[in-house]
């Protein structure tokens, strides 16, 4: 049996991710739960055989941690999966003697309309959708948290509640299969990208950038995204994470554009996989 290291603790969106793995790959699991994103990176290769992370977020944009990590450890990406993403709220109290909100750390950029609302309130950030549900089951009076939607009728008794706080009903969270291992050969009839990082794209190097995206263009691949990230070694050092339509090495163009980038780039070749 497959162990498969996940965000918990369970009843969350990152297990309704490993669910839906589950049903697509049809194989079997065993899901663990850690406390924060880096400790399901560190479980894979040692405790866990993959795991399973979120990276974007349609209102609150990419994971920066889920970044950092692919950056400093030896993990590939071998699947994508997204899943539609709406919170509610949970309070202890009725709405107007609410004190303290607990929102998981980017819950709280896809409900900025419905925070705004609220006044001489303090938020309190936490690292886990699940955590912010533990929070408000201990019953304290006052107190409210952001949670998943679909958790809200594991509640025996609560006080105040209201659906549908989300910024935008078409909100959906896009999560990352990791392996320490390398993909398999790409299957004929299915979509692929490949995510890689340039290590030195940014190194005061003028137009360095731009001979990268040139090489793209010129072979007419799509990127679908491409993001920075501070090396943490200076202000103006970056990382660049750039979505390639296409599969590395197996199309000709994309594995091309890569060996002439990496003449004078440094190239990490993060996984190419396809969305189930």
């Amino acid at each position: 049996m497959i162990r498969a290291a996940v965000l918990g603790p369970a009843g969350t969106f990152s297990e309704l991710a490993v669910e839906k793995y589950k049903k697509k790959t049809n194989q079997e699991f065993n899901s663990i739960f850690y406390p924060t994103i880096t400790k399901v990176v560190n479980a894979i290769g040692d405790e866990c055989d993959i795991g399973i992370v979120p990276i974007e977020n349609t209102l609150d944009g990419f994971v920066q941690v889920t970044l950092d990590l692919l950056i400093e450890k030896k993990v590939n990406i071998i699947n994508e999966l997204v899943i539609p993403i709406q919170f509610a709220f949970a309070a202890n109290s009725n709405i107007e003697e609410v004190k303290k909100i607990y929102v998981q750390f980017k819950t709280q950029g896809q409900c900025c309309k419905f925070l705004e609302s609220f006044k001489n309130v303090k938020i309190i950030t936490t690292e886990s959708n699940g955590e912010s549900v533990q929070k408000i089951k201990e019953g304290l009076e006052d107190e409210g948290a952001i949670i998943p939607e679909h958790m809200i009728n594991s509640f025996e008794k609560l006080k105040f509640s209201i659906n549908c706080v989300t910024d935008s009903d078409e909100n959906e969270t896009r999560f990352i299969v990791l392996s320490a291992d390398e993909k398999e050969g790409c299957r004929k009839g299915k979509h692929y990208k490949t995510s890689i990082a340039i290590m030195d794209a940014a190194d005061d190097r003028p137009g360095a950038l731009f001979r990268v995206l040139e090489e793209f263009a010129q072979r007419q691949i799509n990127l679908s995204s491409i993001i920075s990230r501070p090396t943490k070694k200076g202000l103006g050092k970056y990382y660049f994470f750039i979505d390639i339509d296409g599969s590395y090495p197996e199309e000709e163009n994309v594995r091309q554009a890569i060996e002439v980038i990496s003449k004078h780039s440094l190239v990490k070749i993060i996984g190419s996989y396809s969305t189930l």
